[in-house]
């Protein structure tokens, strides 16, 4: 602040001395000019008053003596040396000469004075005098009388006095110019702290503005400009603090909107430049630092570019349903025209919803239809021939009638189990009632359910064993885990062949609970099929499944029992070695 203080100081001396320089330059040359003016002016009047005072004698032709009395007393007036002259250029008389002095004077006709009187009635001219070796100013006046040119009165004032007329002028005019230097430099150091000082204030204030600090206020203390000075910038920096205030809430809004959005948002520039990607979308397809860069480099996805291009080309709405091939996902998208900055063409707001829960859904919707009208056909399309035939006559021939009854009830047994488990699915799936979580013992229920299906075991020479090692009690659903265990138990019965092993081992698990294995020795899952066999009808040998009863719903059955309750079954399997599932039991379930 001192350097400011210095630069206002210097400012105003330096203005102050351009402005005595000026004065200087515009007053000091024409000092010696003016007084020459003005001393001409006076002589030029003098010399008239003695053509009055000498008319009259030289148009009567007075002696010389008679003349320059009169010279020699005009001369105590006017303080200056009186000459009068013949109209032919003679000297008649003079007040500085007289007697032989003033006969030896030279003829004067061609004085510049004298010739420029005789010639227009008046003259002047400046010589030097190289008697007295000073410059000397000349005023001459034609003598008239009664219209005739009677002779030349001439006054002559020696210009030393103007000269130091001038020189004091000079040194007084240098004095004040000093003086009011001296004034001006005393008043800049007197108030250059006093406009510093304010000065100071604004700019410190200023600079917490610039970083930021709204908040901070000038103190106004003067009524002058920096005073209205100081008001402006804090009601600026009010108005800022404000509008930066509402911006700010409007943009933690819209930023909550888009946050709590389920929905994927990304908008463009004119120029296809990411603007903004909700978390969403970065959430969704993995993206960092979007914003900046072009949306090519964000999506390659040939079909949003393109919508985004016919949205910036026209700026009418669009929707299309892409499916995003690196996130392996539908996405329903919605593009709008998106306002530009200031001066600058539209751009494009994109919103990504997915959707491929929803195609899913539809698409197992679609299967489940197509699954389940095929399941029931064939059994139904059996019957009706079996009835045509005994419509036919075979109910006369009892045997064979017998035999196509039977095979009337397989089938009808057959669609009754397919509608018993789509009845079942479909209690599990609309939450048919709360879980009902208790004390249950694995190696228990494991038991009650070989027991249940050691007939079927040995009506097909099959193996069926529980075995104990060590499984602890857990909490769960007891009713829900026997139903999973006999699913799995029928699967492993009906695709193990005779002569085979099925066992059904309880054990303690790692990380506390329990783990119920379902062990076959059957031919085994091919490793292509071993995500898909919980899904409804999924089949991996349809004709034997068919041919062995089964519906296709069971292990579908199983899958949603065991989310119901918290449960975790896993499968692993190698053809031509057996299947084992397992059931993963935590020690105590989270209750729905």
């Amino acid at each position: 602040m001192y350097r400011l203080r210095r630069r206002i100081a210097l400012t105003a001396l330096a203005a102050s001395a351009a402005a005595l320089v000026a004065v200087w330059l515009l007053v000091g040359p024409g000092l010696r000019s003016r007084a020459v003016e003005q001393v001409r002016g006076t002589l030029l009047a003098e010399s008239r008053l003695i053509a009055h005072v000498v008319e009259e004698p030289l148009s009567r032709g007075a002696s010389i003596d008679e003349l320059d009395a009169l010279v020699d007393e005009a001369a105590k007036e006017v303080s200056a040396r009186v000459t009068i002259i013949a109209a032919d250029g003679r000297v008649l008389a003079d007040s500085s000469l007289s007697g032989p002095g003033l006969l030896a004077m030279e003829n004067h006709l061609d004085r510049p004075e004298v010739a420029a009187a005789l010639a227009s009635g008046s003259g002047t001219s400046v010589r030097h005098s190289a008697t007295v070796g000073e410059d000397f100013l000349y005023a001459a006046v034609a003598v008239h009388h009664t219209g005739r040119l009677v002779g030349v009165s001439r006054v002559a004032l020696s210009l030393a006095g103007v000269e130091q007329q001038v020189a004091a002028l000079r040194r007084a005019v240098w004095v004040a110019l000093a003086l009011a230097f001296v004034i001006t430099a005393l008043l800049s150091a007197v108030l250059a702290p006093q406009l510093a000082g304010p000065l100071r204030e604004i700019m410190e204030t200023a600079r917490h503005f610039a970083a930021g600090n709204l908040a901070a206020r000038i103190r106004v203390r003067r009524a002058d400009e920096l005073g209205e000075l100081a008001r402006i910038l804090n009601q600026t920096a009010g108005q800022l603090q404000e509008r930066l205030a509402e911006n700010i809430k409007d943009r933690a809004r819209t930023e909550a909107i888009l946050t709590a959005m389920e929905d994927g948002v990304l908008a463009v520039d004119h120029e296809g430049v990411v603007l903004l990607a909700n978390a969403t979308l970065r959430r969704s397809f993995g993206l960092q630092d979007a914003v900046g860069r072009h949306y090519v480099e964000v999506l390659r996805q040939r079909e949003v570019g393109e919508i985004i291009e016919a949205i910036l080309r026209s700026g009418e709405r669009k929707t299309a349903e892409v499916e995003i091939r690196h996130r392996v996902g539908v996405y329903a998208l919605t593009g709008a025209a998106f306002p530009g900055a200031e001066g600058e063409p539209q751009g494009a707001v994109l919103t990504f919803r997915d959707v491929t829960e929803r195609r899913r859904l539809e698409q197992v919707r679609r299967d489940f239809v197509a699954n389940a009208s095929h399941e029931l056909r064939t059994p139904l399309t059996s019957i009706r021939g079996f009835v045509e035939a005994l419509e036919d006559g075979a109910m006369n021939d009892p045997p064979t009638a017998q035999r196509f009854l039977g095979k009337i009830r397989t089938h009808a047994g057959r669609m009754g189990t397919l509608v018993e488990d789509l009845l079942a699915l479909s209690r599990i799936e609309s939450g048919e009632g709360p879980a009902h979580f208790e004390d249950v013992h694995p190696a228990e229920i494991a038991e009650e359910v070989v027991a249940s299906f050691s007939d079927q075991a040995q009506g097909k020479a099959t193996t069926l064993v529980a075995r104990d090692d060590g499984a602890p009690g857990v909490v769960s659903d007891e009713d829900r885990l026997r139903r999973i265990l006999e699913n799995l138990v029928d699967n492993a019965l009906k695709y193990t062949p005779e002569g085979g092993h099925v066992e059904v081992k309880s054990l303690p698990a790692d990380a506390g609970g329990a783990v119920i294995e379902v062990s076959d020795d059957g031919p085994g899952i091919a490793s292509e099929h071993l995500h898909r066999i919980f899904e409804r009808f999924y089949r991996v040998d349809k004709a034997r499944s068919r041919e062995l009863g089964g519906t296709g719903l069971g292990l579908a059955i199983v899958r949603h029992l065991a989310e119901s309750i918290g449960v975790t079954v896993a499968v692993a399997s190698e053809p031509g070695k057996g299947t084992t599932f397992s059931v993963s039991i935590p020690a105590r379930a989270a209750k729905a």
